[in-house]
């Protein structure tokens, strides 16, 4: 984890101690109770009727200051006919694993000509990502490149 990372992380955490403990993100409407971030629309429903604080959470605010990522997905020769599909399977992965954990989301997707690259706020899910691409398109090539520390993680899937 670098300095700036620590320092957000700190920030935000102090942001929150502020706010009595409960707190809604105000981008992804995720809710601050129980000492950790959950997606529940009901608890969100509630916090908000309730005026919680309104604030980023950690990934929101990585994502808007474009503080860094977690995981780095790269897909290589990938064609015109299968660019779409894959793209909408990298959505849906990405909008499974924030339903389940509002920490895990997709930063950005780029279109680059045959490949595409997908930055995401956890190396997790980008491993993730690489894997479930890599089950449904059969015969590509999966590498997962691990850094020394525990961030971030490079995920290059090449098709055939």
């Amino acid at each position: 984890m670098t300095k700036s990372e620590k320092k957000s992380e700190k920030k935000v955490k102090q942001e929150i101690k502020t706010h009595a403990g409960d707190a809604v993100c105000k981008r992804c409407h995720a809710v601050y109770f129980g000492k950790h971030w959950q997606t529940s629309p009901k608890l969100y429903a509630e916090f908000k009727a309730r005026r919680a604080a309104e604030i980023l959470c950690g990934e929101c605010r990585q994502i808007q200051q474009k503080d860094g990522f977690g995981g780095e997905v790269i897909l290589k020769n990938i064609t015109a006919a299968e660019k779409t599909e894959i793209i909408q399977e990298i959505k849906n992965i990405g909008a499974r694993a924030s339903r389940r954990d509002p920490e895990d989301q997709i930063i950005k997707i780029e279109d680059k000509g045959k490949s595409v690259r997908v930055t995401t706020t956890e190396n997790q899910l980008a491993i993730s990502i690489g894997k479930q691409v890599d089950r449904a398109h059969k015969g590509g090539k999966l590498e997962i490149k691990l850094s020394k520390e525990d961030k971030p993680v490079r995920v290059v899937w090449t098709a055939k």
